[in-house]
């Protein structure tokens, strides 16, 4: 006899689909796998292998030089040293720094070259262009400046909020307006203008550029980034003649210098495309004056704002760091 085959109602068991039961898997067995974010190329823990190595760079794929050991340890090694406010070093302090590098692991240097490939190709065009330290550094004494009133913002914002207008000793380079605060910026200070911006988180900067400040600032805020004081530098002359190209840029540039000798929040160089070099001149002169009257504004301004320090990086292949940073360069030469 034939087993039965139907339903009650008529229906065979051979054309109904049975749907299978969701597997029960408990929590304690799935595993969250922590995707590592990549790290951004060309950083360096030691400000002096940041900008020793930058220096090697350059002469190595723009000016198309091979250099001997006695080349480096004699000029690129002290003219970084000189560029971050270090004294010059002899007899074998030159080659153990040397020597550290090639002993990293990854080894930094092979020889007398880059271990890293990114030196060779478009990861390393902000690096490229970046200014002389000791040339921000200079520039960041004794400018030209003056406070801007705005007691009406600060009563409308209940914060604190401080404007300077700036010009440095050197009239190739914009004059500038700084606009710092503690709270929510305004319809006027800033303002809506092209600018780049810092915010002075826990032990760290994060760099960043905006033309409408006053939503770009509550959009950090809101996605929980935690900062104490901001401030917005923006070009004094009319603004609409500084083109998106070279603001992207300038931002890029700003990333790459700071984060030679602070630490940096940011995991990549902004757009970091670069752009023809009728913007990119612009942007690097931007740069240059930007970091100056950052420089100037933190050291010489004391506007009662907690962590009103800049988050230099704590340790340096150099004794004195980082006090000599913010020493005038210009005195060091006439000691």
């Amino acid at each position: 006899m034939n087993a039965d085959t139907t339903t009650t109602t008529g229906e065979s068991i051979e054309n109904i689909t049975i749907p299978l039961a969701s597997p029960v898997i408990a929590d304690d067995l799935i595993v969250k796998v922590e995707v590592p974010k990549p790290k951004m190329p060309l950083v360096y823990d030691d400000p002096l292998a940041a900008v020793f190595l930058r220096i090697l760079a350059w002469e190595k794929h723009v000016a198309k030089r091979e250099l001997l050991v006695k080349d480096i340890v004699n000029d690129q090694v002290q003219m970084a040293r000189l560029d971050l406010g270090l004294k010059k070093n002899t007899k074998g302090a030159p080659h153990a720094f040397i020597q550290s590098l090639r002993k990293k692991q990854p080894p930094l240097l092979v020889k007398n070259a880059h271990a890293e490939k990114g030196w060779a190709n478009n990861q390393a065009w902000s690096l490229r262009h970046l200014p002389s330290h000791r040339l921000v550094r200079t520039l960041s004494w004794n400018p030209v400046w003056s406070p801007i009133d705005s007691a009406s913002e600060q009563q409308k914002n209940d914060s604190n909020v401080f404007q300077f207008s700036i010009a440095l000793r050197e009239p190739a380079l914009p004059k500038l307006i700084l606009t710092v605060g503690n709270g929510k910026p305004t319809a006027k200070t800033p303002g809506n203008v092209k600018g780049v911006y810092f915010l002075r988180e826990e032990n760290a900067f994060y760099i960043g550029q905006s033309d409408e400040f006053i939503i770009r600032c509550p959009q950090h805020i809101m996605k929980g980034r935690k900062f104490d004081w901001w401030v917005f530098i923006a070009p004094q002359e009319p603004n609409g003649t500084f083109p998106f190209d070279s603001l992207y840029a300038a931002e890029s540039l700003l990333i790459s210098f700071w984060k030679e000798t602070c630490l940096v929040t940011n995991r990549t160089r902004g757009k970091d495309k670069e752009p023809n070099f009728g913007f990119l001149q612009p942007a690097i002169m931007f740069v240059v004056a930007a970091s100056a009257a950052l420089l100037w504004l933190v050291r010489e301004q004391d506007l009662k704002i907690t962590k009103w320090t800049i988050p230099f990086k704590p340790k340096c292949s150099g004794r004195g760091w980082p006090e000599c940073y913010l020493a005038n360069p210009v005195k060091e030469t006439a000691d």
